[in-house]
């Protein structure tokens, strides 16, 4: 059984992520699997999501990921492989090849292809309590050390088996989405103020593409419907993120 699982935290998404991100999940999973938000407000979600309540451990944000690998936290049974999905990613195609692309612990590309993305992973939690059992014996040290969760778990685990980009890519990073002149917050500041400046054109759809990570700005819903910022329009997340 896959183990679909995502997070949500705090106020900066609502319900309706969770939900469209469950739609996505079965509209593009032929593999038998089961649906899970960790969270501490249920209120709102699909009644088919089952809900992980989030335990008050003082963290903040992105950290709280790294309970999926805490033992028991998902009563997963043995043979069952944990996908863990961001909120605000973009499913296009099947999410299959995601799940047997190795038996190996799997995580997204980042800035470079040797950096961990966290927004998707993929794995058999008994093999990788560990990730979990060293951060909570020195929480405080970590978190005050490091940016986030995908650090942590770059530092004590460094053999993750990487997807290429040609199954889940970066919007930012992998597809033509900016202008070439963005002036920096020069740029910025004019482009909120003349709107014709925005960048013109639209962002290719990324063929045979599973995944697309939208980490950090613009969200999906900033460049469905028009240009964002330094950002072309992608028409196409409009289709699929729903």
């Amino acid at each position: 059984m896959i183990k679909v699982v995502c997070l949500k935290w705090g106020t900066k998404y609502g319900p309706e992520y969770v939900n469209r991100l469950y739609r996505m999940v079965k509209t593009h999973m032929s593999l038998p699997f089961t649906f899970t938000c960790i969270t501490e407000n249920s209120e709102g979600l699909n009644p088919e999501i089952q809900i992980q309540p989030l335990p008050d451990l003082g963290l903040k944000g992105w950290w709280y990921k790294l309970l999926i690998f805490k033992r028991g936290f998902l009563d997963a049974s043995a043979g069952d492989k944990v996908l863990f999905l961001d909120l605000d990613v973009v499913i296009l195609n099947s999410l299959n090849d995601v799940v047997t692309y190795s038996d190996d612990f799997c995580i997204s590309a980042d800035d470079t292809e040797h950096q961990y993305n966290s927004s998707v992973m993929c794995f058999y939690p008994e093999k990788f309590s560990f990730i979990w059992d060293a951060f909570d014996v020195q929480k405080d040290l970590v978190v005050n050390q490091m940016h986030g969760d995908q650090d942590w778990i770059q530092y004590i685990y460094q053999n993750a088996t990487i997807y290429p980009k040609q199954l889940i890519k970066s919007f930012k990073i992998d597809l033509d989405c900016k202008t070439p002149f963005s002036f920096g917050k020069v740029g910025r500041f004019f482009r909120k103020k003349m709107p014709f400046l925005l960048p013109r054109g639209e962002v290719d759809y990324p063929e045979n593409t599973a995944i697309v990570l939208f980490h950090g700005k613009p969200d999906p819903e900033d460049v469905m419907d028009g240009p964002y910022d330094k950002y072309r329009c992608a028409p196409w997340v409009k289709e699929f993120w729903k």
